[in-house]
């Protein structure tokens, strides 16, 4: 236990130390209990990081997700992605629906997940990443950035369909749909039916070129409800009716 700690951590000169000891010339326990505590202090230290890294909007969890104001939704289904299974077999995960059914909820909780379980995420809207590739492009950084997109367990592509894009920013766009196909998974919420793509990137080719590549191996799920913004609307509206008159 001690040796595979020491190992683990990298500590070869205590490694060594250890090594040389005799059977009664140590604390065992104490030692132990000292390195493991290294080894959690370091672990915790590498999840933060790694939630720091994947640039999540805001902190969201399953647990806050009422599944009974929208049961046409398969929550408990989604939830399963949390698990990282589907990294394994790169497969890519597209959240479908109007606004305010809980899908970047849904996105957010399953990248915290993923980190917490030691994948590295990356999260950004679809106009952030394409303002981000515009000007790695125009600093001669592109291929940085590509690799930075590419080496990430999950990249989460948030709100796709809200902005139509130039032919320039399609086609960039595109070069990222491209590169992690095969590579690594990907997931997309949007507000749009798949054959509504073409509204955003413009070109009926290009956006075909685009969906065959990632729906290739891709759960798709279509969030169907009353959006959870107007339902917290509404009861605030009652709450107010009831104590004034």
């Amino acid at each position: 236990m001690i040796e595979k700690l020491l190992i683990d951590l990298k500590l070869l000169g205590a490694l060594h130390y250890y090594q040389s000891l005799s059977e009664d010339s140590h604390p065992e326990d104490l030692l132990k209990n000292l390195l493991q505590r290294e080894s959690d202090w370091r672990s915790d230290n590498k999840k933060k990081r790694r939630l720091q890294e994947a640039k999540f909007p805001y902190e969201r969890h399953w647990q806050s997700i009422d599944p009974k104001k929208n049961p046409k939704i398969p929550f408990e289904k989604i939830r399963k992605y949390s698990q990282g299974e589907f990294i394994h077999h790169k497969k890519n995960l597209c959240f479908m629906g109007a606004p305010g059914l809980g899908k970047t909820h849904c996105a957010v909780a399953i990248g915290r997940s993923l980190c917490e379980l030691g994948y590295s995420v990356k999260f950004t809207t679809a106009s952030q990443l394409v303002s981000q590739l515009k000007e790695a492009q125009e600093s001669l950084q592109l291929t940085k950035l590509m690799d930075k997109l590419l080496k990430a367990s999950l990249l989460i592509i948030d709100e796709l369909g809200f902005v139509p894009l130039s032919d320039h920013d399609a086609r960039l766009l595109f070069e990222v749909f491209s590169k992690r196909y095969d590579q690594g998974s990907m997931l997309v919420t949007t507000n749009l039916d798949l054959p509504k793509w073409v509204q955003v990137f413009g070109s009926k080719e290009l956006t075909t070129a685009l969906i065959d590549r990632f729906t290739h191996r891709c759960d798709i799920y279509v969030f169907e409800g009353e959006s959870y913004r107007f339902m917290e609307a509404k009861s605030a509206k009652a709450r107010v009716a009831a104590i004034v008159p």
